[in-house]
Order: structure tokens, then C-alpha cells, then sequence
């Protein structure tokens, strides 16, 4: 659809401009923009399959999060999901894989936190009625939110082994069809014994050299001379 094309080129341009302008400044809402717009296009270009790019933008969102976030913070396992994607996509199962085990660990760093927080608010309280705004409320919600998710990025890593199974397995049978091919291809050898290459040496006139000529010459000469006399004497 062309109106989705330049929603997405508008959006585009939009986040490269924020990004240039969070990137100019030093305080730590304005860096952690700076990397919301570094995640941000790099979804608008898996959108695009501009798989390349999105790891590049991916890659910057994180490097600036892990410099500014606590090593539990949910962004962080956001950003390392899209890498797995964008590493998917792009036919990098290992190394998706790997981002999707590190969301998963990111993520259960930040249930064990909130367990404590739960446990640790909750302890000598009555069960008397949580506020809306409750932090342990906040917390039990935000851990059945969390534990909702892991298994949606548990089946991502199964996706991507069995993809890198099946990719590993056409591997073996193009090779092995390549071998089939190629011992086809290859000239069979004669089982019957190689026939003696015929001599044809004596149907080959030699070159003399120029004494045997002159040699025969002379035999020639001296034959012809006897012939010569014989017959003078048979006249007599």
C-alpha cells in the first residue's frame, strides 16, 4: 500500500531527527529517548525487511540502555527480543537465540526482584484492601504480566531450533545430492583390457640418410654396368 510506504518514511524521518537532537544532550531522560528512537526505527525497517539496519539500531538502542538501565529493567529484555527477531529474520538462528535466552534471563531477574518486593511488603500486613495504587498490587500484577510473556519467548527459541534443524538437514541433502551428481557425472572406466596401440612403424617410409643413398646409388650403377657387359658378351 503506498500510503503505508510514507507513513512509515514519515515516521522514519521523524524518529532520525529525535534521534539526533536526544543524542546531543548528556542527561539521562534524554539518552534513554535517544535509544527509544534507535528501537523505534529499528522496527519501522523490519517492517521494511531491512534486516541489516534493524540489528544496527537495535544494537545502539541497547548499548546506550545498558549504560543507563539497571541490568533487570524490562526495556532491556524488549530490545534483546527485537534482536532475536531481527536476527531471525535475517536467518542468524544462534545468534537469535541467544538474544531471546538473554530476554528470558532479563525478565526473570525482574520476577525474582518483584517476588522479594511482594514478600517483603507483605510481610506482618493483615488482609486488608490493596489501593489502586498499592507498589505490591503494582508488582503481583506486573509478575503475572512477565510470567504471561516468557513462554511466548520460550516457543521463539524452539522456532529457531527447529528452523536451524531444518536448514541444517537441506544443507546435508543438497550435499548429498551434489555428490550423487558429480559420481554420475564422472567417466566410467573400461573394465575390458587396453587393446596394444597398433604399429604402423613399417608402413612409415624412413628417411635415409645421405650415405645409404649414395651407397645404393652405387649399387645401382655397378649392377647395371654387369648388366651392360653380360649382354656385349652374348652379342659376341
Amino acid at each position: 500500500n503506498p500510503d503505508d510506504i510514507s507513513n512509515l518514511q514519515l515516521a522514519w524521518e521523524m524518529l532520525e531527527l529525535a534521534k539526533v537532537i536526544y543524542l546531543k544532550e548528556e542527561d539521562k531522560k534524554s539518552k534513554l529517548k535517544a535509544a527509544e528512537s534507535f528501537l523505534k526505527l529499528g522496527e519501522i525497517s523490519l517492517e521494511t525487511e531491512n534486516y541489516e539496519q534493524a540489528l544496527s539500531d537495535f544494537q545502539e538502542c541497547l548499548k546506550i540502555q545498558e549504560a543507563e538501565l539497571e541490568p533487570d529493567d524490562r526495556l532491556l529484555a524488549e530490545t534483546h527480543y527485537q534482536l532475536g527477531l531481527a536476527h531471525g529474520f535475517n536467518k542468524q538462528y544462534d545468534e537469535s537465540i541467544d538474544q531471546y535466552r538473554k530476554a528470558i534471563k532479563v525478565m526473570e531477574a525482574k520476577i525474582g526482584k518483584l517476588k522479594k518486593t511482594v514478600e517483603d511488603g507483605t510481610q506482618g500486613k493483615g488482609k486488608e484492601p490493596q489501593a489502586a495504587d498499592d507498589p505490591i498490587k503494582a508488582a503481583q500484577q506486573e509478575i503475572k504480566d512477565l510470567e504471561e510473556i516468557l513462554p511466548d519467548i520460550r516457543g521463539k527459541i524452539e522456532d529457531m531450533e527447529e528452523e536451524k534443524k531444518n536448514i541444517d538437514e537441506l544443507k546435508s541433502i543438497t550435499k548429498d545430492t551434489l555428490a550423487a551428481v558429480a559420481s554420475e557425472l564422472k567417466p566410467a572406466e573400461s573394465s575390458e583390457p587396453k587393446k596394444a596401440a597398433s604399429d604402423i612403424s613399417h608402413l612409415v617410409r624412413r628417411k635415409r640418410k645421405p650415405e645409404e643413398e649414395s651407397a645404393e646409388a652405387d649399387t645401382k650403377k655397378t649392377r647395371q654396368e654387369e648388366g651392360s657387359g653380360d649382354t656385349e658378351k652374348n652379342g659376341k
